[in-house]
């Protein structure tokens, strides 16, 4: 969606709130009904998608019908800055994103996106599925306001690119994309690409006009975005395990009855994230053999070389994340 309609479209939801409360509602429902507005930037057809459905309908189950999250997917509500932002101002209650988003708010959410730091998915689990995890999360709740409800699994990313990458030095002055995040844009620029921030909206027609060499992202993302009809080449880098982070806007959340709390907390944490992690974990192998098959060359580069390139790089460029960084590495 033009950006510039998104940007309209939450002007607009943000003065239909504000004029709904000078009206004298100001509960956010419907008579006794609760209503809780969901946003997300992916396609129907993608995983964690439809993963906030089910947590839609887990929450409105668990509450008798009581509470009702209402679900703006593809970007409707703007993109993941935009939501987050919305969390605050109330033209959004819950965001469902990749939590490297949030460390525009947040020193401590600096670690989602530092490269190479996990050995494989359990590590992954027991990180974001025990102490740790909530660790983090107290900590962005403190530093941001933002409360995360949950951790949802996501595959590992991938670099899709329109020419061959084996070595750091085939990175050399190729635009790839990535999210608007410090620690996604000085790894890139130390593995010698020139990475380039830009909303996920825009990166299928960069691709196709040559704006841009490459992106990365999951594999499930890859396919359902279509980006292999607009690049050739799939490179096994799994770089990054970045979680999906259920947000709630803390207000909101105090708002709510204590039963209501808990069936919020239980349904981020039930169908939902169960669905993703069965998905993201069973469709790896899949995905990887569809866009071969829609045409992708598979590259497996020199991963050992990738890794040492970024050797020392939380130490020097993020050290406020030093501490957890070395938590979550003894965690395996």
């Amino acid at each position: 969606m033009n950006k510039w309609i998104k940007k309209v479209l939450m002007v607009t939801l943000v003065i239909g709130l504000i004029t709904g409360c000078s009206s004298g509602d100001t509960s956010g429902g419907e008579g006794d009904k609760t209503i809780l507005k969901l946003g997300h930037v992916w396609p129907k057809s993608e995983i964690h998608a439809q993963a906030a459905e089910k947590f839609a309908a887990e929450v409105e189950e668990l509450t008798d019908g009581e509470v009702k999250v209402e679900i703006y997917g593809d970007g409707t509500l703007g993109d993941d800055k935009d939501l987050l932002e919305g969390l605050k101002v109330g033209s959004a209650d819950i965001w469902v994103g990749g939590a490297g988003v949030l460390s525009g708010s947040s020193d401590t959410a600096k670690i989602f996106t530092v490269p190479f730091m996990f050995e494989d998915q359990e590590h992954f689990e027991n990180v974001y599925n025990g102490e740790v995890g909530q660790e983090i999360s107290d900590k962005i709740n403190e530093e941001s306001g933002y409360k995360v409800v949950s951790y949802w699994t996501r595959g590992p990313r991938w670099l899709t690119v329109d020419k061959e990458v084996n070595t750091p030095e085939d990175l050399k002055g190729m635009k790839i994309r990535v999210p608007d995040s410090p620690v996604f844009v000085n790894s890139w620029k130390k593995l010698g690409a020139s990475p380039t921030p830009m909303d996920f909206g825009e990166v299928f027609t960069s691709l196709q006009q040559g704006v841009i060499n490459g992106q990365e992202n999951p594999l499930s993302l890859i396919y359902n975005s279509k980006f292999n009809e607009v690049v050739d080449y799939l490179v096994k880098t799994e770089h990054v395990r970045e979680p999906i982070a259920v947000v709630v806007s803390d207000q909101k959340f105090q708002s709510l009855s204590k039963e209501h709390q808990e069936a919020l907390l239980e349904a981020a944490n039930g169908q939902g994230k169960e669905f993703a992690n069965d998905e993201v974990l069973s469709g790896e192998e899949e995905y990887l053999q569809k866009l071969q098959d829609e045409g992708m060359t598979l590259i497996e580069p020199d991963i050992k070389a990738f890794q040492s390139k970024l050797d020392g790089f939380v130490e020097e460029q993020f050290p406020e994340i030093q501490e957890v960084y070395e938590k979550i590495r003894e965690s395996k």
